[in-house]
């Protein structure tokens, strides 16, 4: 049996947050010592890697609350799991589309700002930044007036 402090340590986790998973039903109730200590088994430490790890590929607490219910109960979660990585799949695939329509926006945006910001300025009333930015549209090329 593990302290919360022990497990902690072994899994990458602070206590802190064991107690908020503890608290949110993430965890099963640990069993307690006379004291009041929380101790967990290894089933526990299994449990907080496949939360850390689902966290890190982008699942909420939320979804993994519902996956960890559902094996709880005895029953096997895989539909749940296919159907929740498939759609955060489909989110990052968006989330990347959108990045890349940015940096291409951002390239042509700072291809501009080099081309048309004079060598040297200093004196606000010469640099032309706040009316390149707006002035900048979206999309192929970035050039409304192609100067």
């Amino acid at each position: 049996m593990l302290t919360i402090g022990r497990l902690a340590e072994r899994v990458g986790l602070e206590a802190k947050t064991l107690r908020y998973y503890d608290r949110v039903g993430l965890l099963p109730p640990a069993t307690r010592t006379a004291a009041g200590y929380r101790l967990y088994d290894d089933s526990a430490a299994r449990r907080l890697q496949f939360i850390r790890r689902a966290k890190a590929l982008g699942i909420s607490l939320a979804d993994i609350k519902r996956i960890l219910a559902v094996r709880d109960e005895g029953a096997a979660p895989c539909a749940h799991v296919l159907e929740l990585v498939s759609r955060n799949l489909g989110e990052v695939e968006s989330q990347i589309a959108q990045l890349q329509d940015l940096r291409s926006d951002l390239r042509t945006l700072l291809r501009q700002l080099r081309r048309r910001i004079p060598t040297g300025v200093q004196a606000v009333e010469d640099c032309p930044c706040f009316e390149i930015i707006v002035a900048f549209h979206k999309g192929k090329g970035g050039e409304r007036d192609g100067r």
